[in-house]
């Protein structure tokens, strides 16, 4: 009596075991692509099996795709941060250009009025004035030191009486 080789058990006939379909081929040639066809899942099977087993291989992977990720994401806040600061910068610049403009009015205002008050200002007054401003023009390192005596002398005056 001969034994199988699968289970151990005798063997009723000679007779292929179903595949999984049900049925067995008769041709030879189908009994061949059918185990090439099984060969081939089985592979397929193992390599879904490996894949799953590999750990390291795993977080490998997921470690490229976070970083891939957080590369983009990193791109994107670049961007739209070079964007809002062209933006500031272009809101600055406009405003920087306001603030000459009125300041360049501002000066052209006072200057008309000063040469107004300049033209009512009797002669004598004209004269002292251009006198004192070329003398002080003249001397300026000790009327600079001068302020800051009086200014020194006045804090510390301050300071004294708050003691």
């Amino acid at each position: 009596m001969t034994t199988s080789r699968r289970a151990g058990k005798p063997a009723a006939a000679e007779q292929p075991e179903p595949v999984p379909g049900g049925t067995v081929p008769e041709d030879e040639q189908e009994l061949l692509q059918d185990i090439e066809q099984t060969r081939e899942q089985l592979g397929e099977t193992v390599e879904q099996l490996v894949a799953k087993a590999d750990v390291k291989g795993q977080a490998r992977a997921k470690a490229r795709e976070l970083t891939g990720r957080v590369k983009g994401m990193a791109a994107r806040a670049r961007a739209k941060a070079a964007g809002r600061g062209a933006g500031v910068q272009s809101q600055v610049a406009g405003k920087t250009a306001m603030a000459r403009e009125k300041a360049a009015a501002g000066r052209d205002q006072l200057r008309a009025r000063a040469a107004t008050a300049w033209q009512a200002a009797p002669d004598g007054v004209r004269r002292t004035v251009s006198k004192g401003a070329s003398t002080a023009n003249e001397r300026r390192a000790p009327l600079a030191a001068a302020a800051v005596t009086l200014i020194a002398s006045y804090l510390v005056l301050r300071w004294w009486r708050k003691r």
